[in-house]
């Protein structure tokens, strides 16, 4: 694992999880994930590759 990122707080979104996690991407990737809260269920997303993989398994939920 080459960088954690966690945010907490009202206002954060999937988007700006994702943004950090792309300023860590130029340390080596090989997989990310996010776990986020919605209406009292975690959800947990998860790809191997780059954070555009991520971003395409996330689909419209990045715009939680």
């Amino acid at each position: 694992m080459c960088g954690i990122v966690g945010m907490t707080g009202n206002g954060i979104t999937i988007s700006n999880l994702v943004g950090a996690l792309k300023k860590l991407e130029y340390r080596g990737y090989d997989s990310a994930g996010v776990a986020y809260l919605n209406n009292n269920e975690v959800k947990i997303i998860k790809s191997v590759g780059k954070i555009k993989e991520l971003v395409n398994e996330l689909g419209e939920d990045i715009n939680i």
